[in-house]
């Protein structure tokens, strides 16, 4: 947490108002984001301090990029994170000075702060599964489980788990597999295990002739992702490959 900020009793009954606000269900992903990211840099760090999420955690990747993009835009100067925050709450309907209790909470919903939940402000027909946004509150990230029996059947299934000889055994039985076929994400089974740090499928995938230089949606190549992700042995072996 930035040593030199102490919350104001302002923000604090913005970030509790916003906890539960009727109108947030009205508001785009991208200015959730944004508050999600000034939120954080306010209570946490001015930047995310952990290793970007995994490639299948959309939202977690989404709020982590929202996150570091405030950091880097406001750098040091914390008192206007803090008005753009209440600005944005009294955009939603937050009143300056009404008292937490007088909040109106939609029914089923909680404007808790405790940290161990999010609220479930990101689970919407429209917004991506998983974690609430986190108005004052850790981020829950999307759950990760079946990622190791994704639909597609390939060997992608091999690279996201990390398993080398699962890996090894599906390219000998299946000759005709492209180790640069990309899944139904756009992503081959090379940017999958760079970004998730598996340093022997990395290895297995480059002697079986994948291309590195292959760009995902995002337009990141896999030495990239191993980069942002901060694989250190896996950025190494691909730069020597290049």
């Amino acid at each position: 947490m930035p040593s030199t900020y102490v919350p104001s009793s302002r923000f604090q009954d913005a970030a509790a108002y916003l906890s539960g606000a009727p109108s947030l269900s009205k508001v785009s992903n991208s200015t959730k984001l944004e508050i999600y990211g000034l939120f954080k840099y306010l209570t946490v760090s001015h930047t995310p301090n952990s290793s970007r999420p995994g490639l299948l955690d959309f939202a977690g990747r989404a709020k982590w990029d929202a996150w570091k993009s405030v950091g880097e835009g406001y750098r040091d100067r914390v008192f206007e994170v803090e008005e753009r925050y209440l600005q944005i709450a009294i955009e939603l309907g937050w009143k300056e000075g009404e008292r937490k209790e007088e909040f109106q909470t939609p029914p089923g919903t909680s404007s808790s702060q405790d940290e161990s939940d999010d609220g479930d402000i990101w689970d919407k027909e429209d917004e991506p599964k998983g974690g609430g946004i986190g108005f004052g509150v850790t981020v829950s990230k999307i759950s990760q489980e079946g990622e190791e029996t994704r639909p597609d059947g390939s060997f992608h299934t091999y690279a996201v788990a990390g398993d080398t000889e699962g890996l090894k055994a599906y390219l000998e039985s299946h000759a005709e597999a492209q180790v640069d076929t990309k899944d139904e994400y756009g992503y081959t089974a090379l940017h999958m295990a760079s970004d998730r740090g598996h340093i022997e499928i990395v290895k297995l995938l480059l002697d079986r002739g994948a291309n590195s230089s292959i760009k995902d949606t995002d337009g990141f190549t896999a030495l990239e992702l191993a980069q942002v992700a901060e694989h250190d042995e896996v950025v190494q072996i691909l730069d020597s490959r290049l």
